[in-house]
C-alpha cells in the first residue's frame, strides 16, 4: 500500500469514527505497526486540510485523533447537526426505562441509584425521554424520537 492510499484509509476511518482514534489502531487498518509512520500520515492529512482552507480539521486530543468542524464554522451550521451521542451511562438508563416504559423516576432511582437524575436530564434534553408528574414522583416514558432513532416503529 502506498502513502496516498494509507492516508485515504486513515482519513476514511477518522471520518466514520464517532470517537477519537489512536495511531496504533489506525496503523492496524493500514498494516503498519510503526506509530511514527502513522503519525506522519496523519500530520500530512492535517496539513492538507489546513492548506485547502477546509471547514473540517483533524484534531488531536490525549494522543488520539478525530475529525471535527473548525470552531469558527459551528455557528453557521449547528442547526443541521443531529442530536449528539448519548453517554454510556445514560444509554444504560435509557435501556432500563425502555424495557420498563412508563416507570416512575423514584423507582428507577431505587434500582439504578441517584446517578440517574443526570442521565434523565440528558435524555430529556436530547428528546429520548419525556417526563410527566405522577403524584410525588415523575413518570418517565420513551418518546417517538426514541422509537425512530432505535428503529422501533
Amino acid at each position: 500500500m502506498d502513502n496516498e492510499e494509507a492516508m485515504r484509509i486513515i482519513e476514511a476511518a477518522l471520518f466514520m469514527s464517532s470517537r477519537p482514534v489512536g495511531a496504533p489502531e489506525l496503523g492496524k487498518l493500514i498494516g503498519v505497526a510503526a506509530p511514527g509512520f502513522v503519525a506522519d500520515r496523519i500530520e500530512a492529512l492535517r496539513g492538507m486540510y489546513e492548506a485547502a482552507g477546509s471547514a473540517v480539521e483533524i484534531a488531536l486530543e490525549d494522543g488520539k485523533y478525530y475529525m471535527r468542524l473548525r470552531p469558527k464554522y459551528v455557528q453557521f451550521v449547528k442547526d443541521f447537526a443531529q442530536t449528539g451521542e448519548i453517554s454510556r451511562h445514560a444509554l444504560r438508563t435509557l435501556a432500563y426505562v425502555s424495557k420498563n416504559d412508563g416507570m416512575k423516576k423514584s423507582e428507577l432511582c431505587k434500582r439504578l441509584g441517584s446517578s440517574i437524575y443526570q442521565d434523565v436530564a440528558e435524555l430529556v434534553s436530547k428528546g429520548f425521554l419525556s417526563q410527566k408528574k405522577s403524584g410525588r414522583s415523575t413518570l418517565l416514558s420513551t418518546t417517538p424520537k426514541f422509537k425512530e432513532y432505535f428503529g422501533q416503529q
